[in-house]
């Protein structure tokens, strides 16, 4: 079942409008790293409520370092092996 999530973005000076909103795929957010994501998911990443007041580079880490349990398993149901720092090691 797809996921979607709503992301929110500065409208230009000229629109009447603060913000805009698009509805963007979230497939992938919260199982794959950070640089594996689209740039609209990692977008949507950067105002989630867990990692909005954090700098760029902190969010990285910490996103990463979040999700690397259910990226070894996600990995693991498609048939690869990963250890426990998500390094590729091998097919199972």
């Amino acid at each position: 079942m797809k996921e979607f999530g709503i992301l929110e973005y500065p409208a230009p000076d000229w629109s009447a409008h603060k913000n805009y909103y698009r509805s963007i795929d979230l497939e992938g957010v919260g199982y794959e790293w950070f640089d594996c994501l689209t740039d609209d998911q990692q977008s949507y990443v950067l105002q989630m409520q867990k990692y909005d007041h954090l700098d760029y580079d902190e969010v990285i880490k910490q996103y990463d370092k979040d999700i690397l349990p259910a990226l070894i398993k996600h990995q693991k149901s498609l048939g690869w092996n990963y250890d426990n720092n998500g390094n590729f090691i091998g097919s199972l």
